[in-house]
């Protein structure tokens, strides 16, 4: 009879630690009601400020189409081998949004293959939801870290 047990509180036990875990945050969790079909403003770049060391590139993306939660252009260019950074560029307001965080090592241990379609950095134009999965600023744990964009930040998630 105890042997009967040992299986089904072990299956119990499993089952309840995988409805523990949240689900990963969807794109359409964080929708955008609104995008912005107007003409796009420069964008305003401040001497001394972090962004302004990148302005060839964020000025370069600004005048790309918003590509980012309805009005927004999400610019990313490396930062060293397998290294990103990014910027968000509001293309109504011209505001840049330059957040130091970098994502890199997306391809050790704990992504050794890359899958299809693979972005460090994934994003969409209807959604305030950023993924970028690596190691944040080449320390911590090498996943999928979840953001969402709201008052000109990107705020972890989880």
């Amino acid at each position: 009879m105890r042997r009967c047990f040992l299986p089904l509180l072990l299956a119990l036990g499993l089952s309840s630690a995988a409805f523990g875990q949240s689900p990963a945050p969807r794109f359409q969790d964080y929708p955008v009601s609104e995008r912005y079909h107007g003409p796009q403003a420069a964008p305003r770049l401040m001497p001394g400020t972090p962004a302004w060391y990148f302005r060839t590139r964020i000025r370069e993306a600004a005048r790309q189409k918003p590509n980012f939660a309805g009005r927004y252009v999400l610019a990313a260019w490396g930062c060293g081998a397998e290294c990103l950074s990014s910027a968000i560029i509001d293309v109504k307001t011209g505001a840049v949004f330059f957040d130091d965080t970098s994502v890199c090592c997306w391809f050790s241990p704990a992504l050794p293959e890359k899958p299809e379609n693979f972005e460090p950095v994934d994003f969409r134009l209807n959604s305030r939801l950023v993924i970028m999965t690596g190691m944040l600023n080449e320390a911590g744990r090498n996943a999928p870290h979840f953001f969402k964009f709201e008052r000109g930040k990107l705020v972890a998630i989880r």
